[in-house]
């Protein structure tokens, strides 16, 4: 078989069959061109993170090949041999070490010496060097447990950047990115592309795919749908190939009506050692029925506002009220016992156990009602047809409730999550962004489901840093900055995201 000559990598006919017989790549044909940026996008569990796995030796193909300007690579394939090609990846979930410095990630397994020890100072000029050359500057003498997750993905970038790569895979790179961050990535990649860098960019966005890709190819169920230079496809024949069907838009039809209070928020303070966390006399009322946005530039206080009202953390000051209790003398589990849920912005870090099966995940917060057992026993049997159920509900892609939580792809773990928090028919249900790195079809599953909840009665409180989320589904929106409520704003046609961008950087308040 002959490639293109100007492609630095070629799939040719890439089939992947595991041992159960589960088939994620069928056939997978196309090239990625030197120097170019290649978007890869497609649902989850589509094959993209498969196919890239291949490619960089951490998976071998069951048929077909792979080629790496122009030579087939072997079976035998591995990270060691991807890097010696000039091929690095940054996963999702990074695999950095957390008790290292930068410096000491950086130079993992290729440690320089001098006089038989590691030369630190050499690892860290190194470090301070790359960050100057690429744009990428961290702290080398930092500890990476103390860093930012933009701030760890630098870290990622740096360690594959110093092994000399061509090729750099970033697999769903901002889904635990703000705004802001990925602005900074998508800089600092374009700067690399310009510096000759291929880069393979897989992600469900479509605005971030348009953003900097220049050629895209849809997997769909393991084959590709579709291949073309991005100027060709507008986001209705992508998000359609992604799918294999047309998209609707999910939009809620605006609630004016004030239900019961559910929330009370008064004059809440929260003294935090981050900045971005503080709390400076925030009110907010929430009513049932009602989805309330939370907009604001990320960093000035949703984070630590989540934080009080779902009792991970006390306020110094002021008071919050769910039906009328005083939530922040209350315990997690007493909040949820008193009708609160929590989609939490983090599924694996707060919402799920990876080496836990879905049935333990699915359970959480349920496990001592008298459906899934007796007294203190829990039974096992109904514990796995609860959970089974709600896969079957959701939507949510697995061999069977026994199935370890760490084995699903990115949306099915959110609608499992979402599956869980949404069965307790909650009161008060408070979703930090609650459709962030899963795919178009994942989101707009959950994204009527927020709906139907709140038509059911329940009061949201929905937190995304996507406005165009935001806008579809809230009813009312609060605007956040420097940790306090600048605006209060009814949704409808009027108001858009210019509307919010001076409320939310500061330059105009309505509160």
């Amino acid at each position: 078989m002959t490639t293109p000559v100007t492609a630095f990598v070629a799939f040719q006919q890439v089939a992947k069959t595991y041992a159960n017989g589960v088939a994620a790549l069928r056939g997978v044909t196309f090239a990625v061109a030197d120097g170019s940026c290649h978007a890869v996008c497609g649902e989850n569990g589509a094959g993209k993170s498969t196919l890239m796995k291949c490619l960089f030796g951490l998976e071998a193909p069951s048929a077909g090949g792979i080629f790496i300007s122009g030579r087939a690579i072997g079976a035998a394939h591995s990270p060691r041999d991807a890097a010696a090609a000039g091929i690095g990846m940054v996963h999702q979930h990074f695999s950095l070490v957390p008790s290292l410095t930068v410096a000491e990630n950086v130079i993992l397994g290729r440690e320089p010496t001098r006089a038989g020890l590691i030369d630190r100072a050499a690892a860290r000029a190194e470090v301070r060097r790359l960050g100057e050359r690429f744009r990428l500057p961290v702290d080398p003498d930092a500890r990476v447990a103390s860093l930012s997750v933009a701030a760890q993905q630098k870290v990622e970038i740096l360690k594959a950047l110093a092994r000399k790569v061509r090729l750099l895979i970033l697999d769903e790179p901002t889904a635990v990115l703000t705004p802001q961050e990925t602005e900074e990535l998508f800089d600092r990649l374009r700067h690399l592309r310009a510096e000759g860098l291929t880069v393979i960019f897989i992600s469900h966005k479509l605005r971030e795919v348009r953003a900097l890709a220049e050629h895209v190819t849809v997997l769909r169920e393991g084959r590709v749908a579709g291949d073309a230079p991005i100027g060709e496809l507008d986001d209705a024949t992508i998000a359609r190939l992604v799918m294999g069907r047309e998209v609707h838009a999910v939009r809620r039809r605006w609630v004016q009506s004030h239900g019961r209070e559910v929330l009370h928020v008064k004059s809440l303070a929260l003294s935090a050692a981050d900045p971005a966390d503080r709390l400076t006399g925030v009110t907010l009322r929430l009513d049932a029925g009602v989805i309330l946005g939370l907009a604001g530039v990320e960093g000035n206080g949703q984070r630590g506002l989540v934080g009080v009202l779902t009792g991970l953390r006390k306020a110094s000051g002021g008071e919050a009220r769910l039906l009328g209790h005083d939530l922040t003398r209350m315990s997690t589990a007493a909040l949820r016992r008193a009708g609160m849920a929590h989609l939490p912005a983090d599924r694996y870090a707060e919402g799920g156990a990876r080496t836990l099966s879905l049935t333990d995940n699915a359970i959480g917060g349920a496990h001592r009602g008298p459906s899934l057992g007796r007294g203190p026993l829990l039974s096992r049997r109904a514990a796995e047809r609860y959970a089974a159920a709600l896969l079957r509900d959701y939507d949510v892609r697995a061999t069977g409730p026994r199935q370890m939580f760490s084995a699903l792809s990115g949306g099915n773990a959110q609608k499992l999550i979402a599956a869980r928090e949404f069965a307790a028919r909650p009161k008060l249900l408070i979703a930090d962004q609650p459709t962030r790195g899963i795919d178009i079809k994942a989101a707009a599953f959950i994204r009527a489901r927020l709906i139907a909840l709140a038509e059911q009665g329940t009061a949201v409180l929905l937190i995304t840093a996507d406005l165009d989320e935001l806008l579809s589904l809230a009813d009312r929106v609060a605007v956040m900055f420097g940790g306090r409520i600048v605006a209060r704003l009814e949704n409808g046609p009027d108001l858009t995201p210019e509307v919010l961008g001076p409320f939310m950087l500061g330059l105009q308040e309505a509160a």
